[in-house]
């Protein structure tokens, strides 16, 4: 049997002993290749390796974070001066994170403290200092912190806007106190602020008061008159504070107990007056205690900072996001705020 064929796209013919008949049609020709499937391909394999990498490099920094913490990212080479700052109102309030470490109040400043103590590359510490004050067991604390640190590595105190009250506090176990001219600062002394209302309600024909298990339960209530024993237990207890409060200056400045008392009336200095009156030791500002800081911790040079703070880790980090978010906004609105209550600084409040 022949067969014959034609590139003409006409019919071909088979012969055969009993006559003729058509041979079968050629097979249509392939369709052509669609090259629109291989850029999909192509971007596909792409995304798929920019998410791996990322991932990789997501997982590195976690390793990272969790191995060192995020205040040293990548560790802490060359010797350096620490920066601790304390801001605000001085209180034991704050936060953990899911691994349990603080995030502000007075845990997350005594952790930084002690973070400085135990990093040998870090040779003094600078306390910028910008508080007018706070609880008065939240100050110990602190100070109690800084006196510790202060035994092992230089500190220096510098101080912004305001460091009265407890913000001076904190700052007395320094080995140096620099300040600015018209920095706030001293305000030595202890308050406790109460309310009474009774009068009041009693002329709406409103009354009030409270079951107690004992007489002085309910002291500062102000449902009613204060009695004078009760007047007496609350200032025997202001005092008490205070004596801790101007035994810990003398002891931090080196002063006789007599000579704070003639500062210690609640007032408040400027630098310049807190200088004469031996509460500071030098008029400057941040870099000048970094300076001094550098010298003191035997650094050759200007001093590299490394600043302690911010979340342990990572997953931390990314957990406080809305609320640095929320503190920077804060901090946009109040950057013209002046200080006008000067009895607002004159206190430790309560």
């Amino acid at each position: 049997m022949t067969t014959g064929e034609t590139g003409s796209g006409q019919e071909g013919w088979a012969q055969e002993s009993g006559g003729e008949q058509p041979a079968s049609a050629a097979p249509p020709p392939s369709p052509p290749e669609r090259g629109g499937r291989n850029w999909v391909l192509i971007v596909g394999l792409g995304l798929v390796a920019l998410l791996l990498v990322g991932g990789m490099l997501l997982v590195g920094a976690a390793v990272v974070a969790l191995t060192v913490g995020a205040d040293r990212p990548f560790g802490s080479l060359g010797e350096r001066v620490a920066v601790v700052t304390v801001s605000g109102v001085i209180s034991t309030s704050g936060e953990e994170t899911f691994f349990g470490g603080p995030i502000g109040g007075t845990r997350a400043v005594m952790e930084q403290l002690r973070d400085a103590a135990d990093d040998d590359h870090i040779k003094a510490v600078v306390l910028r200092i910008n508080s007018p004050g706070g609880s008065a067991a939240a100050s110990q604390e602190i100070h109690d912190e800084v006196s510790r640190l202060a035994e092992e590595k230089p500190v220096v105190v510098s101080m912004a806007d305001v460091a009265a009250s407890g913000g001076y506090y904190i700052a007395v176990p320094a080995k140096r106190i620099v300040a600015n001219p018209s920095t706030l600062t001293g305000s030595i002394g202890v308050r406790m602020e109460y309310l009474q209302y009774h009068e009041a309600m009693s002329k709406l024909g409103i009354t009030g008061g409270s079951l107690t298990t004992g007489p002085y339960k309910d002291t500062g209530s102000p449902w009613r008159e204060m009695r004078e024993d009760e007047e007496r237990l609350l200032q025997e207890m202001l005092d008490e504070i205070y004596r801790q409060f101007i035994e810990d200056v003398a002891a931090g400045r080196d002063m006789d107990v007599s000579e704070v008392k003639e500062v210690a009336d609640g007032r408040i200095f400027t630098g310049e007056q807190a200088m004469k009156a031996g509460l500071v030791d030098e008029l400057g500002n941040f870099y000048r205690a970094v300076e001094i800081a550098g010298e003191l911790g035997g650094i050759e040079g200007e001093p590299k900072l490394k600043y302690m703070g911010g979340a342990t880790h990572i997953f931390d980090w990314m957990s406080t996001m809305p609320e640095r978010a929320g503190r920077a906004a804060a901090e946009r609105l109040l950057e013209d705020y002046r200080l006008e209550d000067v009895d607002r600084i004159m206190r430790l409040p309560e």
